[in-house]
C-alpha cells in the first residue's frame, strides 16, 4: 500500500463511529494528510478497490453557502474484516466518537483520601479535568456536524476544553451553545465555528 494511501485510511478511521462509518470531507482528509483534494479522491478510490472502504450512500446536509442549495458529503464504511455487513441506519446515525457515549454520565470529583499525601489528589483532578476536555471537545465537534455535516477537529479545541472543564461548564452547554452559534451563523450566511472557543466567546461560557 502505498503510504500516503495509508495516511488517508488512517485519517478516515480517526472520524469513525463504533459501526466504523465516517464522513470526514475530502478538503478535512486532505489537511490531514498535506495532500489535495484530488489526490485524496484517487487514493480513496484505491482503497474501495482494495477492498478497505465501501462507500455508502451521500448524505444530505443544509449549506450555510446559500440558503436554498444543499451541500453533499461522501460516506465511507471502513472494513476491518473485509466482509463487514453494511451498518443499519442506526449505527450509521451513533456518534463518532467512543468517548462520547459516555459523555452525559456525571465525571467523579472525588479526590479520595488525601491523608498521605496531596500530590496523588491533584494528580486525579487534573485527570478529570484533562478527560472532561477531551469530552467538552468532542460534543462542540458533534454538534457542529450534527447541523452542517461538516467535520471538525477536537484537538484544536482541547485548550478551550480545558478552561470550560475546569469551570464545570457541562456538555449540554456546550452541545445547546455550539448548536445554536452553528445555526445562528448559517443564518447570517456566515462560516460555522471551527472552534470550542468561538463558542465560548460567543455565549459567554
Amino acid at each position: 500500500m502505498h503510504h500516503t494511501t495509508l495516511r488517508v485510511l488512517g485519517v478516515i478511521c480517526i472520524y469513525t463511529n463504533g459501526a466504523g462509518v465516517a464522513w470526514p470531507s475530502l478538503f478535512t482528509i486532505a489537511r490531514h494528510v498535506d495532500r489535495r483534494k484530488e489526490t485524496v479522491s484517487r487514493h480513496i478510490q484505491k482503497l474501495i478497490k482494495t477492498g478497505y472502504l465501501r462507500k455508502l450512500h451521500r448524505k444530505d446536509y443544509p449549506s450555510h453557502i446559500r440558503a436554498k442549495s444543499r451541500g453533499r458529503t461522501n460516506r465511507y464504511q471502513v472494513l476491518f474484516n473485509g466482509n463487514d455487513p453494511v451498518p443499519t441506519r442506526e449505527q450509521i446515525e451513533s456518534p463518532h466518537a467512543s468517548i462520547i457515549a459516555n459523555q452525559g454520565e456525571p465525571i467523579d470529583t472525588s479526590t479520595g483520601d488525601n491523608t498521605k499525601t496531596g500530590v496523588q489528589g491533584d494528580a486525579g483532578s487534573e485527570n478529570q479535568i484533562s478527560t472532561q476536555a477531551t469530552v467538552l471537545s468532542s460534543a462542540f465537534t458533534k454538534a457542529v456536524e450534527s447541523v452542517t455535516g461538516q467535520s471538525r477537529i477536537a484537538s484544536q479545541s482541547l485548550p478551550a476544553g480545558q478552561s470550560l472543564a475546569a469551570k464545570g461548564v457541562t456538555v449540554e452547554q456546550v452541545r445547546d451553545a455550539t448548536v445554536a452559534m452553528t445555526k445562528d451563523c448559517m443564518r447570517s450566511g456566515k462560516s460555522a465555528p471551527l472552534t470550542l472557543a468561538q463558542v465560548a466567546r460567543w455565549a459567554g461560557l
